[in-house]
């Protein structure tokens, strides 16, 4: 067997790119380095809300588990440059077949409590996830194993080895299993049985390199303190603090917050009023979106949204570039039709555009029946009846997106109406698959490992969540998604990735609306060692509250002392 210290293939791209500007600026008179302090005592960031109890089986959404990742740990982790990193584990390596995977642990590795971390607990966590208690909570579908391990076994304390009945690709095991899954203590969860309804104290005790000292659900604060006791040193910033803030920059300006993240969602703001924002004081860092807005289909809710032609005629009536100049004004760009980002490495070319046809639409909507029957300018249904199809949106987000959905539809003669929910309405209906069409916002791997597209678009994968696509079977996309699973060869896998894109670009069972591109801004002198974790930590976001920033300080790499 080879220890692995892989680079994913998209980050091979990225990791190119750099080198190309390293070369290119080398003749550069470097500037001195900036004096860093040995340690920042405190780093606040706007909490957006309550996330949940920061356990692993109780937090919601990614940025509910971008907290839990602070208490507990996974086996590897990814730093700035998108490398995984020797974390709970100090090596492993995969086996000629695929079908093994070997993690030997660092040796002095404990629980928050004192009580060492082992082989064990690996073992455990990952039972109790597939086989116990936790296999059906709805929270730990944000980090639960993206397929099945045959098992878990443990060759001694420090090595734990997984069997696998088929191999995966491998920068899909490292990611959406090895580094995707928060270790927990055996000895805490062993005797759990709803693990939804655990919110002792003892529920947020993890390995990790913070410890939860309050948490406020009214406002959705949080306080976490450096574990002084963790296997990678004390953690270079000694306290986060998620508070409330509902305009960031504003909040980032009066020093209420240390950095402010903005351009995930619908209007961003304008580069102008970025213009108080200069350097030296503030620190600005600007990347290609990893968020989407997507409108989704439910295939289940029968005629038309089963039908190919009504979900193409949407798509050619929805106007997504001025969805970007109105919505996000300019800062973003079109989603791709293949419903990973335009700026992934994994994308497929020359897929179709659905750039605005309104004579397209209307033809594709005639042909399936849906005409204005009783002559008030709207299609009704093939038996004459009325269709008004109704848009569920999530009222965290700005109702234009909606309302200009609404605006485009009108032009093809669909009258639509919009149900805004709050947040955790939105998110359960659109989980359980209450709705007829849906826009919905996530990262969800468009921009990182594209078996993500498998997970959420599978007609295999049974799992319930706010981002998957109910009702769709597309026989080309499932043998595509299969095979790029088990391929080990990346270039292989790619050519499956892509036809997976292709029949999501045919079939539409949901329409990438725009991609926004991202900016955060920060106080420099608090901290300037911000990055955006390239492909995400976990298929999420790749945001700045990557934890390895806050435990080393630094962009790449490990605390000194701590390279395996």
């Amino acid at each position: 067997m080879t220890v692995r210290r892989p680079l994913t293939f998209p980050v091979v791209l990225a990791a190119l790119a750099l080198v190309a500007t390293a070369c290119s600026t080398a003749t550069k008179k470097a500037a001195p380095p900036p004096t860093r302090p040995e340690f920042v005592e405190r780093i606040r960031l706007n909490g957006d809300g309550d996330f949940g109890f920061p356990s692993p089986f109780t937090h919601r959404a990614g940025r509910g588990f971008n907290r839990v990742t602070l208490l507990f740990d996974t086996l590897i982790w990814k730093d700035g440059g998108g490398t995984f990193l020797p974390w709970l584990a100090k090596e492993w390596s995969r086996s000629a077949d695929g079908l093994e995977w070997r993690f030997t642990l660092r040796e002095g590795v404990r629980w928050q409590d004192g009580r060492p971390l082992t082989a064990a607990d690996v073992a455990f966590t990952f039972d109790y996830l597939q086989k116990g208690a936790g296999l059906q909570v709805g929270a730990s579908v944000t980090f639960r194993p993206q397929i099945e391990v045959k098992e878990v076994v443990t060759e001694s304390p420090t090595v734990a080895v997984f069997r696998l009945d088929q191999p995966f690709a491998p920068t899909f095991f490292e990611d959406q299993v090895a580094g995707r899954v928060p270790i927990i203590p055996k000895h805490i969860w062993e005797t759990v049985t709803d693990p939804a309804k655990f919110t002792q104290p003892a529920a947020a005790m993890g390995s990790g390199p913070y410890r939860l000292e309050s948490y406020d659900a009214s406002t959705g604060s949080y306080l976490f303190v450096a574990n002084e006791s963790y296997f990678l040193g004390t953690p270079y910033v000694r306290r986060i603090e998620y508070v409330p803030a509902d305009n960031e920059l504003l909040a980032l300006r009066v020093g209420d917050i240390d950095i402010a993240n903005i351009g995930i969602s619908e209007e961003p703001l304008v580069e102008e009023s970025l213009e108080p924002f200069a350097p030296p004081a503030y620190t600005q860092l600007t990347a290609p979106g990893a968020w989407n807005r997507v409108l989704h289909f439910n295939l289940t809710k029968g005629f038309p949204f089963n039908d190919k032609a009504f979900r193409q005629a949407v798509a050619y009536a929805v106007d997504r570039q001025d969805l970007v100049k109105r919505a996000l004004l300019g800062n973003g760009e079109p989603g791709s039709a293949g419903a990973l980002a335009p700026s992934n490495p994994w994308l497929a070319p020359d897929l179709p555009a659905y750039n605005v046809d309104v004579v397209r639409a209307k033809a594709l909507l005639d042909g399936i029946g849906l005409t204005d029957a009783d002559g008030d300018g709207f299609r009704d249904l093939p038996d004459g009846s009325r269709f008004r199809p109704e848009v569920l949106t999530n009222a965290r987000h700005s109702s234009k997106t909606a309302e200009m959905i609404k605006e485009y539809l009108r032009t093809v003669g669909i009258d639509v109406s919009i149900l805004s929910l709050d947040s955790t309405s939105a998110d359960t209906a659109g989980r359980d698959g209450n709705y007829q069409m849906a826009i919905v916002g996530y990262a969800n791997g468009v921009n990182g490992d594209p078996d993500l597209l498998r997970q959420r678009l599978s007609s295999a994968v049974k799992a319930k969540a706010f981002t998957r696509v109910y009702g769709w079977n597309n026989p080309a996309f499932e043998a595509a998604a299969a095979k790029q699973l088990v391929t080990l060869d990346p270039a292989e896998r790619l050519r499956y990735v892509q036809e997976m894109q292709r029949a999501v670009a045919e079939d539409v069972p949901l329409i990438s609306l725009y991609v926004p591109t991202r900016t955060v801004v920060s106080a420099a002198a608090v901290f300037d060692g911000w990055y955006f974790t390239p492909g995400g930590i976990f298929g999420s976001l790749g945001e700045p509250d990557n934890k390895h920033v806050f435990v080393t300080g630094k962009r790449s790499g490990l605390p000194e002392g701590f390279a395996g």
